[in-house]
């Protein structure tokens, strides 16, 4: 895991004044970074080819002087234009601008940009507005953008792309980036759901000192959350050769209106762990619930029951709900998976109240909406809850202890509070595959195969999230995912 931090600007002064380094030392070490980066790039256009024509965009402030300064690295090895989009303001800007003129870096208003410019550019550095950027961005400065986005050229973003608010936000006409070169450490604005398609790639540089020295430098509380790594994920391997299926737990599934929901949840569940799982239905009995031969079906919860997921297609008719919240209140040991139709069930925060532990709640965003609404935290609306998503997990979180929350996206945000500590991790694996309907109810049943194999809800919301984004990044085709695709691509983790 890697630290979140929401802005890094009070880390850039601790670390300055912890270890005697000056803040143009640090700039030396982000142009660094930056020249790394274009030295050592992708292929370019299918190819391996060196590039050779490199344009940096500069602002006024100190994110231009890191591009002032990249270009002062690279004169004479590339052929290097600097695109002035203000005059230099801050005194470092000011500085590294006279370094680069002396070095003789052609400087090209952006009015007189020719065509050579941009047909034949290899690469563009965005080093317009860093992290502080807030507002718009002016209708000259989107339209210049506008045209780099366009070239057919590898893009590196210096600390966040030009144009991404401290939010995760996005102006209109931002930079686009293949590769984002985040600077000193990891900022959240950077995983928002929104900044997906415009950072790329996020690699975090040094600026000076290692990286832990870097956020060991503010004895403050500065981390927003942590951002999950792939080597966070722990399958549920079998380790113990004497056991039976009943070892591994035994998961009831509600099955609803739309049965193959709660087909999907339960076919997840056995293949990713769970002993034995039934499909509860009260007309199990009638024809045509046998149809998946791999799931029990039952008009009652069985008897040894560990974990039970519902709310995946069981409708909101009758508050079908209630008989799930008032049996898990009556067996304290059964955890549960809450989804869908079950954010609106009428019950849902009494339940929540009198259930100590032992609950984890997978909504996408439009049901988060009426989740919180329905849990008397607000009435917003959705782009309230995509926009500030973390602030409203953390809340959520803080009135419901020991519940975990995993709010799907783009990328999956997921939060615990245990009674003292609020826990914040970012799933940034996913791909847009995932954007079918079943693969939700597929993260339900492999949430539930977990809690049935006894893992505490925020390691088994933590390895679910992961398993289910890593698995997308099998899927060959980004269009004709099956939720089936999906669960037989966890396998091959």
């Amino acid at each position: 895991m890697q630290k979140l931090y929401l802005d890094t600007r009070k880390l850039d002064a601790s670390c300055r004044a912890a270890y005697g380094l000056s803040e143009e030392i640090m700039m030396e070490n982000a142009a660094m970074a930056l020249e790394n980066a274009v030295r050592n790039p992708y292929p370019l256009s299918g190819d391996r080819r060196q590039p050779q024509k490199i344009l940096i965009l500069c602002g006024s402030g100190n994110n231009g002087a890191d591009g002032y300064t990249l270009s002062r690295k690279l004169r004479f090895d590339y052929d290097v234009s600097i695109i002035r989009f203000a005059e230099p303001k801050s005194q470092l800007c000011k500085i590294q601008a006279e370094r680069a003129e002396k070095c003789g870096v052609r400087f090209v208003d952006r009015e007189d940009l020719s065509f050579y410019d941009l047909r034949f550019t290899d690469i563009i550095v965005d080093c317009v507005f860093g992290i502080g950027f807030h507002g718009e961005l002016d209708e000259k400065t989107a339209a210049t953008l506008g045209d780099m986005n366009n070239c057919e050229c590898f893009k590196i973003a210096c600390d966040v792309p030009t144009g991404l608010r401290e939010d995760g936000t996005i102006a209109e006409g931002a930079f686009i980036a293949d590769l984002t070169i985040t600077m000193g450490a990891l900022k959240t604005c950077l995983y928002s759901d929104f900044a997906k398609d415009f950072v790329g790639e996020v690699r975090c540089a040094e600026l000076g000192v290692n990286r832990r020295l870097y956020e060991n430098s503010n004895n403050s509380n500065l981390v927003k959350g942590m951002l999950l790594e792939e080597s966070d994920l722990e399958l549920p391997h079998r380790t113990v050769c004497n056991v039976n299926k009943g070892s591994f737990g035994h998961v009831a599934i509600a099955s609803g209106e739309k049965q193959g929901a709660a087909a999907i949840s339960g076919s997840a569940a056995l293949r990713f762990g769970a002993g034995l799982v039934t499909l509860v239905h009260k007309n199990a009995s009638k024809k045509g619930l046998d149809i998946f031969p791999e799931l029990m079906v039952s008009s009652e919860i069985p008897e040894k029951t560990t974990a039970i997921a519902f709310g995946m297609g069981l409708g909101r008719k009758g508050d079908p709900c209630q008989q799930y919240f008032d049996y898990i209140l009556e067996h304290a040991n059964i955890k549960c998976v809450i989804d869908a139709d079950a954010c609106y069930a009428p019950g849902l925060k009494s339940f929540l109240e009198k259930k100590e532990k032992g609950v984890v709640l997978t909504p996408h965003p439009k049901e988060f909406q009426a989740l919180i609404k329905n849990c008397d935290l607000g009435d917003f609306s959705l782009e309230d809850c995509i926009v500030n998503r973390m602030d409203f997990v953390e809340s959520f979180c803080r009135k419901f202890p020991k519940k975990t929350l995993i709010l799907k996206g783009a990328n999956p945000v997921i939060g615990h509070f245990d009674g003292h500590k609020f826990k914040m991790f970012i799933n940034p694996f996913g791909r847009p595959c995932l954007a079918k309907a079943g693969s939700g109810d597929v993260l339900s049943g492999l949430v539930a195969a977990l809690l049935a194999q006894r893992r505490k809800t925020l390691d088994a919301a933590i390895t679910a999230s992961l398993a289910h984004a890593l698995a997308s990044r099998k899927i060959k085709c980004d269009f004709s995912m099956t939720p089936y695709d999906l669960m037989m691509a966890v396998a091959e983790l």
